[in-house]
């Protein structure tokens, strides 16, 4: 039959089970699910801004061209830029992405840009050709 070295070791395991089950649903330290965390909390609709907040595309345009020192009056004409989408990523800056036709580039590009809201104006402060 069963010898009593193995019901002994059913036995405690059975007391250590029944001690030791409770607590695993506690976070130890270090550890914890999200809403118990100091991540920062991102709301949605507060990162996602209204269109009518964006800048428009032609200061989208002006701004690019200010930004890479490329000359609007010699090249602006045969180009566009386009405002895809935007996302608040700060107070008063939010990061765009553009699709721009240059006059001088067969086909469209994609740019990623940071704008910063001065004065009721939007700069661009930084842009990537993606």
């Amino acid at each position: 039959m069963l010898g009593r070295g193995f019901l002994l070791g059913v036995a405690v395991g059975c007391v250590l089970g029944v001690y030791i089950a409770p607590h695993l649903g506690l976070s130890t330290v270090g550890t914890g699910n999200f809403s118990e965390s100091n991540l920062p909390r991102l709301d949605i609709r507060r990162a996602v801004p209204e269109k009518a907040t964006w800048p428009t595309d032609d200061q989208a345009k002006v701004q690019l061209f200010e930004l890479s020192k490329w000359d609007i009056s010699k090249h602006g004409n045969g180009s566009k830029v386009i405002i895809n989408r935007c996302i608040r990523i700060a107070g008063t800056e939010i990061a765009c992405e553009l699709a721009a036709q240059l006059r001088w580039i067969t086909g469209g590009t994609r740019i990623e840009a940071v704008f910063e809201s001065k004065d009721g104006d939007w700069k661009m402060i930084a842009a990537n050709n993606r």
